[in-house]
């Protein structure tokens, strides 16, 4: 096996790059400046990492580049349709494979990089060469990035952008390793940050550092728990289960407000990721309140196409939507039983919210918060899924019952 990034070096070095990039933001004026201030700042941060990331991750983009102007020049014509699904399956095609096939990918991602460098300095290489091997960190993030943003090109939402200003989306810094999935417009604008823009980002940095240095690393030994299942008691399986979604919570929700505080010290406002999804008080409330940019792309892409306004299709939307979701965490059998979990209990929530009268009063007390409870317990017996291999998970499912 590969060695995993620990995501928090990544925003260290974030975070003292920007001491140089705040100052320089609120000063420059011109925004394509900034806007090549901040492609660098990026590049920089996996330059650090790994110049063979930063390879990938030029070849990527340009990729992405070369797809928006294709679909861009094509859209009106009749090979518009194919031009555009060959893009939207170029851009696939390497997440899908990664997620399929891991170990080779990663090995043939490190060895091809590696040789990509040696081609353009021997300098450069030997850096590399002195580096561990790295998978292909954010991937994922990219690669829905990049189709939303090839979907907005064919709809005629985007026309033939500067490659500066995609090389701009591609590398912005806050996002390119853990996200959110930001959109395109969510950057599109340059301002420069205001006092209260640096205040409010550092504020939220200071929340997320909090979560994920603090709270998070508190919480992370609960995850012993998928290890040690088979021979710890059923009381602490049950514990231990409970307590590592708020750590797998309190640490993702964190790096999205590191990501979110630091571009808004930046001057850009980008949209939330989480809102306090474990006190809703069904499970469509906590889909739209969990990793809410995943959500909003699996919406905007196949929700709304799939008919999800129309009553005919709306469940089946409905799952298409889930299920989207769910294998962009991981293209396994264990996915599929994931998406059809949580599917099901959209879709029951669904079909009886639409046959219940309309009713304005709210909810008192108790009631609330047995829905709240009743919510979070759903979503907690579906983490074994999430986080193990499918037999694993069956087994650890058997010990939650003394099994």
């Amino acid at each position: 096996m590969f060695p995993e990034f620990n995501a928090s070096h990544y925003f260290i070095d974030l975070l003292a790059l920007s001491i140089v990039l705040i100052p320089l933001m609120a000063l420059i004026g011109n925004a394509t400046i900034r806007r090549i201030l901040l492609t660098i700042a990026g590049a920089y941060l996996l330059y650090f990492i790994a110049p063979r990331l930063l390879l990938f991750y030029v070849v990527f983009w340009s990729v992405v580049y070369l797809l928006h102007r294709l679909i861009v020049a094509t859209t009106d014509g009749k090979l518009g349709t194919l031009a555009f699904w060959f893009s939207i399956i170029s851009m696939l095609a390497p997440m899908i494979i990664w997620k399929l096939y891991y170990e080779e990918f990663s090995t043939l991602f490190n060895l091809w990089t590696n040789q990509g460098i040696a081609h353009i300095s021997q300098t450069i290489w030997k850096i590399d060469v002195a580096r561990s091997i790295v998978i292909p960190i954010g991937l994922s993030f990219a690669t829905f990035r990049g189709a939303d943003f090839l979907i907005k090109s064919w709809v005629g939402k985007f026309k033939k952008l500067p490659f500066t200003h995609i090389m701009h989306y591609g590398f912005f810094p806050p996002v390119q390793l853990v996200g959110p999935i930001i959109e395109y417009e969510e950057i599109e604008k340059q301002q420069k940050p205001s006092t209260d823009d640096i205040y409010q980002g550092l504020m939220r940095i200071a929340f997320g550092l909090i979560k994920v240095l603090i709270l998070a690393a508190i919480l992370q030994k609960s995850a012993v728990i998928f290890q040690t299942y088979d021979t710890a008691p059923t009381l602490k399986i049950w514990a231990f289960l409970f307590i590592y979604t708020w750590f797998f919570y309190l640490n993702f929700s964190g790096y999205s407000d590191l990501a979110i505080g630091a571009a808004r010290t930046y001057g850009f406002k980008l949209k939330e990721n989480f809102a306090f999804p474990y006190f809703r008080p069904n499970i469509s409330e906590f889909w739209n309140n969990w990793h809410m940019s995943l959500s909003r792309f699996a919406q905007r892409n196949a929700y709304v196409p799939l008919g999800g306004y129309r009553k005919k299709t709306q469940y089946l939307a409905l799952f298409a939507t889930i299920l989207v979701i769910a294998l962009w965490h991981d293209l396994s059998l264990g996915m599929i039983i994931f998406a059809t979990y949580h599917g099901a209990g959209l879709i029951i929530h669904r079909y009886f919210s639409d046959r219940k009268a309309k009713d304005t009063k709210a909810d008192n007390f108790i009631t609330l918060w047995s829905k709240i409870l009743a919510t979070y317990l759903f979503v907690v017996l579906s983490f074994p899924l999430l986080v193990m291999p499918l037999e694993k998970a069956g087994q650890f499912y058997l010990s939650l019952v003394g099994l």
